[in-house]
């Protein structure tokens, strides 16, 4: 069968970078791997292995919440052909640095890599060898098959075609440096046992420490001949190659122990005649049952539910894998359909669309199955099955700002785990936690969680994540004025996504009623508006805000009305009739002291920012819309300030090609007066576009939205979309969370019939 390669992917020339390369635009530590990434393999929350377009395997995130890029010269492909006068060629498909004596490698620009979650494919341009090869990469992501989605498991099928009329042989050899000794919490040392294994259908090697194992595989087929050399010193591989090179068969290569880390290889040659196309399929899969944190407390991984803990299957993982390939490829197949033949959508936007979930494999995520040592672990139903994390420069988990926008992904996708992050949130807010921790930003003590006050993440991979809230430090968060809110916000929309809506409810009421209340006690003047501290006490975490605030007003304005539909479903008509008495108060507050005749002041403390045009300034009334909460504020003063934010953060900032601006002055220029003001943040543009789509700024919305998916995608930083970036494209905090928000634009497409 022909690959099948979708025509809505994100394409680059193999080992083709960006110059100039984008670069961290802050002092502080961040994480630059240069434009070096691709599709990663592995599972939701069984960490993973990223693969560059380069070919090479480079980013590792096996521990969870630990990143690593490290290209591993060994670790790759390599192709052999035979033509029909018996000259014999072969080649390392991969651009990069090799080990001695091993290669030669690819020519940069040598074919084109194709990708489109969670598969990719490389068409090799070989106009020097008689065969035409076309590689498929995938993990099985496939959304409704919880079990498939969370295997440890990539595998790459070969599609080898002999364009000639006489017959060839070609080969496919897979090597492997034994990576557990990098990946096992424990920090294990020294080597580990290898060995080969043949099962039906299926040669492998493995490598394997107690309760861990790693291997690689090929499929069997008639006329497939294969071979393996296990283990040899990857440092010193030239007998390997050569053995390789001279006829693509391993058989004869002698084992030789290693004084360091040692290598397997696995070959698999085949007879073509002319105009026949092959198929050669290998596996890589990995089995590290448990993940460890900080604290020390151990999780089981969520595929052992069917594989158990043994931590010995990573052989029959990969071979689970190798005859599941057709199911699963058609199983993506049917999910991505609606998507990628909407004629309504764009084709950046397709591919942005898909390729932004890379983040669910390659971001450092938890998906559990309880943990090996439940004491002082919450009941199951008040634990967050799924822990997204933040990003590794900020690595917290399942950050319930930033959560706000990105959750748009799982709501769509992954119902049941939006749900649970929900009730797992509203079983955080009695949590009194009187710990005092030193904030980072000003010195000053604070206690790091107050009962009634939303925390800002479920922990970080330092510590106890899950189990103990706030790992943040940079500002004190007891008093943010929009974590409460965006609690309320999203657990009225995920009400829906619950099993059990009527259950959820009930589950999450005594929480709302609290986080509405504690956020009610910074309304200090008793308009209605809770104000702002005059520092950054929000998701634009160095962006001070004083008094009343669009962001922070608009978010309260929509709580409310969230949180009186609770109120109403759970039969408490006197506290809806307040809540309901309480927005009118609000709302008339927020026309007055901040509509400036064309939008909503950033906020009404008269700091160096109050009347600056925010990007985000609606973002309550986003999220009413998509709630089905009605207008907050009248039709026509929304309508004048999202085009008045399009007019001067879009269209103003870059020409129009670089997204929306977080924050402009009313002449026109960007906002200065802190980092974040004068960045672009990817996951609040997508925000906006949705917001625009929805309000039928339809034109606006796509503009605004490419903008931003072209700065990712077109100049270096494509998976590894950062939170932020300036108007030079340098970025900040990469491998970010919140721009999972583009799922947010295909809700408002859905919500609309387009």
């Amino acid at each position: 069968m022909a690959v099948r390669i979708p025509s809505a992917t994100w394409s680059r020339e193999i080992g083709v970078g960006y110059e100039p390369e984008p670069r961290p635009r802050v002092s502080s530590p961040m994480i630059d791997d240069g434009p070096w990434a691709g599709i990663p393999i592995g599972g939701i929350g069984a960490g993973s292995i990223g693969r560059t377009q380069r070919g090479d395997f480079a980013r590792w995130h096996l521990r969870a919440g630990e990143h690593r890029f490290d290209p591993v010269s060994i670790d790759g492909f390599a192709l052999w052909v035979r033509d029909a006068d018996g000259a014999s060629s072969a080649v390392v498909l991969r651009t990069t640095e090799l080990p001695p004596g091993w290669g030669p490698r690819l020519a940069t620009g040598a074919g084109t890599y194709r990708a489109l979650f969670p598969r990719a494919w490389f068409e090799y341009g070989l106009d020097a060898l008689p065969v035409r090869v076309v590689e498929e990469q995938l993990t099985p992501i496939i959304p409704g098959d919880d079990a498939a989605s969370s295997l440890p498991v990539g595998v790459f099928e070969y599609q080898l075609t002999n364009p000639t009329d006489r017959a060839i042989e070609a080969a496919v050899m897979l090597s492997w440096q034994d990576p557990l000794r990098d990946a096992l919490d424990d920090g294990a040392s020294g080597r580990g046992a290898t060995g080969p294994f043949e099962r039906r259908g299926v040669a492998g090697v493995s490598f394997a420490r107690p309760g861990a194992s790693f291997a690689i595989a090929v499929a069997a087929a008639d006329g497939v001949t294969t071979s393996w050399v296990v283990p040899f010193d990857p440092t010193d591989g030239a007998a390997v190659w050569n053995a390789f090179a001279a006829d693509g068969f391993l058989g004869d290569v002698a084992a030789a122990e290693s004084a360091g880390p040692s290598a397997a290889a696995l070959a698999a040659r085949v007879r073509l005649s002319p105009g026949e196309t092959r198929s050669l399929r290998f596996a890589v899969a990995w089995d590290l049952p448990l993940t460890r944190f900080g604290s020390g407390r151990r999780w089981r991984r969520r595929y052992t539910r069917e594989w158990g803990t043994t931590g010995d299957r990573a052989g029959d993982l990969a071979g689970f894998g190798l005859g599941c390939v057709e199911t699963w490829r058609g199983a993506i197949e049917r999910w991505q359909e609606p998507y990628l033949t909407a004629s309504s959508r764009p084709d950046w936007y397709r591919a942005a669309l898909m390729n932004e979930l890379y983040f669910l494999v390659d971001g450092g995520t938890v998906w559990h199955d309880g943990p090996v040592d439940a004491v002082g672990v919450p009941s199951p139903e008040q634990t967050a099955e799924l822990g997204l994390i933040e990003c590794f420069d900020y690595p917290f988990y399942d950050t319930l700002d930033v959560h706000f926008y990105a959750s748009f992904a799982l709501a769509a996708l992954w119902p049941r785990l939006q749900a649970s992050i929900s009730r797992a949130y509203a079983a955080t807010v009695p949590i009194d936690d009187p710990t005092e921790v030193r904030i980072l930003s000003s010195g000053a003590l604070a206690i790091r969680k107050v009962p009634g006050a939303l925390p800002h993440d479920l922990g970080g991979p330092a510590e106890d994540p899950l189990v103990r809230v706030n790992h943040y430090d940079y500002q004190e968060v007891n008093d943010w004025k929009d974590l409460n809110a965006k609690f309320v916000l999203q657990a009225w929309r995920d009400r829906l996504l619950d099993a059990d809506p009527d259950g959820f409810i009930r589950a999450v009421w005594p929480a709302v009623r609290s986080a509405m209340d504690h956020l009610e006690t910074f309304d200090r003047d008793g308009d209605g508006l809770p104000e702002h501290a005059g520092r950054p006490d929000q998701t634009y975490d160095t962006w001070p805000m004083s008094g009343p605030s669009a962001y922070g007003g608009s978010l309260w304005l929509a709580a409310l009305r969230a949180a009186a539909a609770f109120a109403g479903a759970v039969g408490d008509g006197e506290q809806a009739a307040r809540w309901d008495a309480l927005f009118e108060r609000a709302a008339l507050a927020f026309e007055r002291r901040l509509w400036n005749g064309r939008s909503y002041d950033y906020d009404a403390g008269g700091g160096p920012s109050s009347d600056s045009v925010m990007a985000d300034q609606l973002v309550g009334q986003w999220y009413a819309d998509v709630c089905g909460l009605g207008d907050l504020l009248p039709r026509a003063h929304v309508e004048s300030a999202l085009r008045r934010v399009y007019e001067l953060n879009v269209l103003d900032f870059g020409d129009g090609l670089l997204g929306a601006v977080n924050g402009m002055r009313p002449d026109g220029t960007v906002d200065e007066s802190s980092e974040q003001s004068a960045e672009v943040w990817v996951g609040t543009t997508y925000a906006l576009a949705a917001f625009m789509l929805g309000r039928g700024l339809v034109d606006e919305g796509w503009t605004t939205a490419e903008g931003a998916a072209r700065v990712v995608w077109e100049r270096g930083l494509w998976f590894r979309t950062p939170e932020a970036y300036d108007r030079r494209g340098n970025f900040r905090a990469s491998i970010y969370l919140r721009p999972l928000a583009i799922w947010a634009m295909e809700e408002a497409l859905e919500r609309h019939g387009r």
